[in-house]
């Protein structure tokens, strides 16, 4: 935006240059000289403007698709006391943080424990049912992380991470394949397993872990950019 005003600015410039050494140092000059510059200046503020417009649509949609996320998901995530958050790592994104008591595995283990069966067998076809049917259009990915607390080796931590998340996938593969058939291609397709380990660990204070809220599994929701959005109706109109 900078580049092209300031081309619109020199060009503008060269115009005034001309028409004065054109008319010389009389009056004349000087007012062409300042009406050039007035209109100048009107174009760069309908140019900025136009500029606003246009970037501001593609955030409109952003936010409207967020609201619609949230408004599927949200009876169902709300009787199962969690919530659906943004991402601030990721403007894209929205977070699903299913907590320890919840989605439990075996101590320093990757087995899944009947709990985390029962939650995964009950939350996990409603989610994708709607992730792959009327969101489908506006969703990218479905990643689940897995997280660990402070105790053990980064090593150890960032390999049980990424066991338990492939854990929580391959059960979902299995309830999806189970429940809802139809939509077990798209959530193989857009759902990917990550291992974060103890990178990301929640504090009580400023040098307190709080190793029960850190051990926790998120399933975040990417939905598509500006870009993906715009491709993929390219591709339906061309279909």
């Amino acid at each position: 935006m900078a580049q092209t005003i300031g081309a619109i600015l020199a060009t503008a410039n060269r115009m005034i240059q001309a028409t004065t050494q054109s008319a010389g140092s009389s009056h004349t000059a000087i007012g062409i000289t300042d009406l050039m510059t007035s209109l100048a200046v009107i174009f760069i503020l309908l140019f900025a403007v136009q500029l606003t417009k246009t970037s501001s649509a593609p955030q409109s949609e952003l936010q409207e698709n967020k609201e619609n996320v949230q408004a599927a998901l949200s009876d169902h995530i709300q009787r199962l006391g969690l919530s659906l958050d943004a991402d601030p790592r990721d403007p894209l994104a929205l977070m699903i943080v299913v907590p320890e008591n919840l989605l439990t595995f075996d101590l320093g283990k990757s087995t899944l424990s009947p709990t985390a069966d029962q939650f995964l067998e009950d939350a996990l076809p409603f989610y994708v049912e709607a992730l792959c049917g009327p969101l489908r259009d506006k969703i990218d990915s479905l990643a689940i992380e897995g997280h660990t607390d402070d105790q053990g080796s980064d090593a150890f931590n960032l390999k049980l991470s990424q066991e338990r998340s492939l854990a929580v996938m391959v059960k979902g593969l299995e309830v999806i394949q189970a429940t809802e058939p139809a939509s077990y291609q798209c959530f193989q397709e857009i759902t990917s397993a990550a291992g974060r380990g103890k990178q990301d660990l929640i504090y009580d204070s400023i040098a307190t872990v709080s190793r029960e809220k850190s051990r926790r599994v998120i399933f975040k929701i990417r939905l598509r950019s500006a870009e993906q959005r715009q491709l993929a109706r390219i591709i339906h109109k061309s279909s």
